[in-house]
Parts: C-alpha cells; sequence; structure tokens
C-alpha cells in the first residue's frame, strides 16, 4: 500500500447517512494522483472537488463526471460555504502556504459536524538513499532541505513533524495520527526518490565544487538502480482530524 492509498483509507469514504454523494475536496490536486485514488476508495456516491491553482489534471480524471476541478490559490480562503465538505484531504500543501494554521482554520470552516480532515506532509529531512558515500548524501540531503525551489515561493523541509502542531488551530478532535516510510527501488523520472535528485541538483547549482559532486551522486544511484542495489524511502505522516 503507497503513501496515496493509505492516505485514502484514512479518509474513510464510507457513504453517507442522507444517501447524497459525498462532498470531498483535494488540495493542491496537481494532476490527480491524489483524485485517483480517492476516487477508487469511495464504497459509495462522491464528488470530488480537485483544488489547485492550475488545471493540471490528467484528462482520465478530468472528464471523469464525478470531478470538480477548482481552480484557487490555497493561501486565500477556500471557495467553499461554510460546513459544506464531508471530507477535506490536504497532502504536502502546508509547507508552500504563507500561513498553514490559518489553512487548517479555514478547513475548519468548510467541514460539516463530524467530517474529516486528513493533513499529510512529507517529511524531507528524513529522506534515505542507499548510495557509496553517506557522508555526502547527508550534506546533499541537508542542502536539498534548506533550498527554496525557484519555482516555489516557500518550502519546508521539516513540515511533516510539525503536522501535528498545526491540530491545534482550530476546535478539531484528533483521530488518528500515522507515520510510514515506503520503501521506493524504482530511479525513474516518475519516482519520488528522481524529484528529490533533481531538487539535490537544482540546490547545489550555485556552488560549482558541491554541484559536481552531485552530478557525480546521481550518476551513481542510476548505476544502483542498474544493478538492482537502488533503495529509497522518506517519512510522511499523516493527522486525521475531525470537526466538533
Amino acid at each position: 500500500m503507497g503513501r496515496h492509498d493509505r492516505i485514502a483509507e484514512l479518509a474513510n469514504l464510507s457513504p453517507s447517512d442522507t444517501g447524497e454523494p459525498l462532498q470531498v475536496a483535494d488540495l493542491g490536486s496537481g494532476y490527480g494522483r491524489m483524485t485517483r485514488t480517492l476516487l477508487a476508495a469511495a464504497d459509495g456516491p462522491v464528488r470530488l472537488h480537485a483544488v489547485d491553482a492550475a488545471s493540471s489534471l490528467d484528462d482520465d480524471v478530468l472528464h471523469d463526471e464525478r470531478v470538480r476541478s477548482v481552480i484557487a490559490d490555497l493561501d486565500d480562503p477556500l471557495p467553499f460555504q461554510d460546513a459544506s465538505l464531508d471530507r477535506v484531504v490536504s497532502v504536502n500543501v502546508a509547507e508552500h502556504l504563507a500561513d498553514p494554521r490559518a489553512h487548517v482554520t479555514d478547513c475548519h470552516r468548510v467541514l460539516r459536524p463530524g467530517g474529516l480532515l486528513v493533513l499529510a506532509h512529507s517529511d524531507w529531512d528524513t529522506t534515505l538513499f542507499a548510495g557509496s558515500d553517506d557522508t555526502l548524501t547527508r550534506v546533499l540531503v541537508d542542502r536539498f532541505v534548506a533550498t527554496v525551489p525557484r519555482w516555489a515561493q516557500r518550502a519546508d523541509g521539516f513540515m511533516g513533524r510539525k503536522l501535528l502542531g498545526l491540530a491545534g488551530a482550530a476546535p478539531f478532535e484528533i483521530i488518528d495520527v500515522d507515520t510510514w516510510a515506503d520503501c521506493h527501488r524504482r530511479f525513474d523520472e516518475d519516482s519520488v526518490g528522481w524529484k528529490v535528485a533533481r531538487g539535490v541538483l537544482a540546490a547545489t547549482a550555485d556552488d560549482e565544487v558541491l554541484r559536481a559532486r552531485a552530478e557525480d551522486w546521481v550518476a551513481s544511484l542510476h548505476r544502483l538502480a542498474e544493478q538492482g542495489r537502488f533503495l529509497f524511502t522518506v517519512t510522511d505522516v499523516a493527522v486525521v482530524l475531525r470537526r466538533l
């Protein structure tokens, strides 16, 4: 079971008591991987609101009649009426926000009493790569965590461990706290390990010496992958909160 499946399970998408479609918001939906997983996990009728700053959903998700694409800046109040949603799922969103506590407060506003917020985030500082130089790997991961990407306004590589502290931003009941580290053995353009490695290269771009060492390090990861010895993990944290 991967990250998205675990989060969908925590969202507990059982049918509503009224028989009406369960109203679910997927915040920071991107290409729609979490949206797709939530649709598959639903036990009954569901209306999925995929919210992001731009419309980038894969065609199969965008054209699903159960999905509504919503364009919104997640630093602004969510574009939903008070007490209108049954579930809100926020995955790897908090680190990019100016005020994560305000995000949690607004999620509380749009949830119906008894509704669930699943707040989940990777804790990038826990990133582990199998490699031949553990000291260099730690230096590179530290640089990656400390560097805000040029395409982003902000980032926080320690956000996963901060989620439980955000729960007190609104009157929620803590239902569950879960952590896991999935093992990844792929190192290709669709893998998490590849994306983090590309982030390492971007984070070392302004240091000629470290950039060269990082390029050699990425090449060594490719070799490990070809030999079937590549291994990558990062700890994910999920907090399930119920609106009182």
